[in-house]
């Protein structure tokens, strides 16, 4: 490179020189023209001035930069006879000083571009040796390999078979290798190639060693249940711990669905299209399993429209109907079998009005509500040659009653018709324990203990010879729902009865429709016995049993404490009551001492008000009736003054209880007056001296 340079200063260096003798070479021709045209020396004319100006413009462009840029420098040239000749020196010091500057300046510049690019290739060759050395020591997520095979329709109930597949394409052994397979909801696990463990909802296979380049397969079988076109995906996770890693745990995952496409339940329904107004309506619904499999957890619910009320005590309503969620439970159902389910309802409604019958099958597993099938019926009110109404104590529909409540019933009957009907008969049957023949009180007709019916014809009811077109008649009749103390202790009874009636009125001259069975008019009425509460206050001097004990001098003494013990005691006759609330309030010279006992429930007390109150969230129905009552026990102290000498202190001047009936949704209150005293409490020895 110093060589370079020096050649192209030589180069410029001439062309300096060159520059110079043209410059001289003009300075002497016009000296000449001067001399020859006879003009003086430093006398211009206009032409001469011309002709100067002109040369000045003539000068090149890049050779007055050059100058310039030698004059900016500092380097000066000094005119030599020698270096004329020669034209392959430089006079100036200072020019060959800033050409070797400039010749090593380059030269550190390419040292520096030498070890820059040898400090890179170092760096690029470290990396890559790293990147080998970490392939062939580490586990990488790509090098994880796991995949699931699985059908992509299916038809639910089937059996279905997911196969996992998972392979180690690092080249490090692998330990503690494990499998956890999440299958989807409605999966009941039955089987597998592998010794696996079966936890919660997730199959676990551990698999242990797996060497590099190694594959493996997990099969896991089950039944799979599901709702039409319900995708089920299921999802694997392998975990696994290289060997030159103990504490490292490395997991990939890897899902797949299926698509449900068919469904394993057949449901039919064979239900009238019409009925008329309180006509007694027979259903049917039929289910069939069309899998290979036993179906298990199966329910059929019903769900009817307003104004349409099922009738569970009729004798042709299949047995094993839950009232609430209103269902029917198949334990299991074999493969191809079937079964079949009658409903009795009636209708309600003007003719012309239509009213929906909804049926839904389905099965669960592990708490899931799978919906197999969803049927919808209607059923149009049709007219009626007859009406039919019932009433008791003066109201229609569903009424609350109470154990030995008495019960006036009434039965209208009217001909809306446009012709007369012969021989009517009026019928009225009752379902449900609650209901007490034995205090009938009838208008005519007759009853029946077989079939629990009272039955009305002309022999007894004159106007139910002929009822004429518009002509209507009211039978009247009584009754005492059955007492408390008559209830069954277990068993059907112990709690949430009713009584159901049905009335129906017939005639021979009712038409019949075509191809069809003849139109009974019926009426129910639903009548819902409502509990009692038990409400029980005692007073007693405590011997300590309960771990209350009482003291003080009996009968009391005037400036003397002595303390006792109250008992409260409560209860709910036939049903279960929720929130039970019992408030006592203590007069003024009547103290608690703090000591209590209770069988359950919460107590609070207030000294400012003398307010005692129990709480019980839930009491079962025959609490206090048929089993123990629930107990709470407080003592209460008496210091009597002089005013009191002679008298007979009252613990307590308040006492209510109130609840509510979860059967019939109703508040109840008891209140009792029957307060205890220092008398009643130990009996003899109660008046203050």
């Amino acid at each position: 490179m110093h060589n370079g340079a020096v050649r192209w200063l030589k180069i410029y260096g001439r062309l300096l020189i060159m520059e110079e003798r043209a410059n001289k070479n003009g300075e002497n021709k016009k000296e000449k023209n001067r001399a020859d045209n006879g003009m003086p020396n430093g006398e211009e004319g206009g032409i001469q001035m011309t002709q100067r100006g002109l040369y000045v413009r003539d000068e090149p462009v890049e050779l007055k930069a050059r100058q310039q840029e030698l004059h900016r420098l500092g380097i000066t040239r000094h005119p030599r006879g020698d270096l004329e000749q020669t034209g392959d020196t430089l006079a100036s010091t200072r020019y060959k000083n800033l050409v070797l500057q400039r010749a090593k300046q380059w030269g550190k510049v390419i040292r520096f571009s030498g070890s820059l690019l040898l400090v890179i290739f170092l760096v690029v060759w470290a990396i890559v040796a790293l990147l080998w050395y970490r392939s062939r020591v580490t586990v990488t997520e790509e090098q994880v390999n796991v995949r699931i095979e699985a059908p992509q329709e299916f038809t639910a109930g089937e059996e279905i078979i997911y196969k996992i597949i998972y392979q180690n394409d690092s080249r490090v052994d692998w330990q503690n290798v494990e499998l956890v397979v999440t299958p989807p909801r409605g999966f009941i696990y039955r089987g597998s190639n592998q010794a696996v463990e079966v936890s919660g909802k997730n199959v676990v296979w551990r698999q242990g060693d797996l060497v590099s380049g190694q594959t493996g397969e997990l099969h896991v079988r089950g039944q799979l249940i599901g709702e039409q076109n319900e995708t089920a995906t299921v999802k694997t996770d392998i975990i696994v711990t290289p060997i030159n890693f103990p504490s490292g745990r490395f997991v990939k995952s890897a899902a797949t669905a299926t698509i449900i496409t068919a469904l394993p339940l057949e449901v039919a329904l064979d239900i009238p299209k019409d009925a008329a107004t309180g006509e007694r309506v027979r259903a049917s619904m039929h289910v069939r399993n069309l899998s290979k499999n036993v179906l298990g957890d199966i329910y059929l619910k019903l769900k009817l429209a307003e104004n349409v009320e099922l009738d569970p005590e009729d004798v042709d309503f299949t047995a094993g109907y839950f009232a609430v969620p209103g269902e029917w439970r198949i334990t299991t159902l074999n493969p191809l079998e079937s079964r079949e389910f009658d409903f009795v309802f009636y209708v309600t409604g003007q003719p012309g009005e239509t009213k929906v019958v909804d049926v839904e099958a389905g099965i669960r597993q592990n708490g899931d509500e799978f919906t197999q099938r969803k049927l919808t019926h209607v059923v149009t009110v049709s007219a009626s040659e007859v009406l039919v109404e019932q009433r008791y104590n003066g109201k229609d529909g569903p009424i609350v009653i109470t154990a030995g409540q008495t019960i006036d019933g009434e039965v209208k009957y009217s001909n809306v018709g446009t012709v007369g009907l012969k021989g009517v008969i009026v019928k009225v049957r009752f379902e449900g324990i609650a209901f007490d023949p034995s205090s009938l009180r009838l208008t005519g007709g007759a009853y029946s203990s077989t079939d629990q019916t009272i039955t009305w014809s002309a022999a007894t009811v004159p106007e139910l010879a002929v009822l004429q077109p518009n002509q209507e008649g009211i039978i009247k009749y009584s009754f005492t729902v059955l007492p408390t103390p008559r209830y069954l202790a277990t068993g059907i009874g112990v709690k949430n009865n009713v009584i159901v009636s049905v009335a129906t009125v017939d005639s021979p001259d009712i038409p019949t429709p075509v191809g069809g069975e003849k139109k009974v008019v019926s009426s129910r009425s639903v009548l819902s016995l409502r509990t009692d509460l038990s409400l029980g206050v005692d007073a007693f001097y405590d011997d300590g049993r309960l771990g209350i004990k009482s003291a003080g001098p009996t009968p009391p003494q005037v400036g003397q404490t002595t303390t006792y013990t109250v008992r409260f005691r409560v209860g709910s006759s036939l049903n279960d009551v929720s929130d039970m609330r019992l408030v006592a309030v203590l007069p003024d010279g009547v103290s608690y001492t703090g000591e209590s006992f209770k069988t359950s429930g919460e107590m609070t007390f207030s000294d400012r008000t003398g307010e005692l109150m129990w709480s019980l969230p839930l009491v079962e129905g025959g609490v206090g009736r048929t089993k123990p009552p629930q107990e709470l026990h407080i003592q209460v102290s008496v210091t009597p003054g002089e005013d009191l000498r002679g008298a007979v202190i009252a613990f307590l001047n308040r006492v209510t209880l109130d609840a509510t009936d979860q059967f019939v949704d109703e508040s109840i209150t008891e209140t009792t007056k029957d307060f205890p005293t220092t008398e009643t409490a130990v009996v003899g020895r109660g008046t203050v001296e």
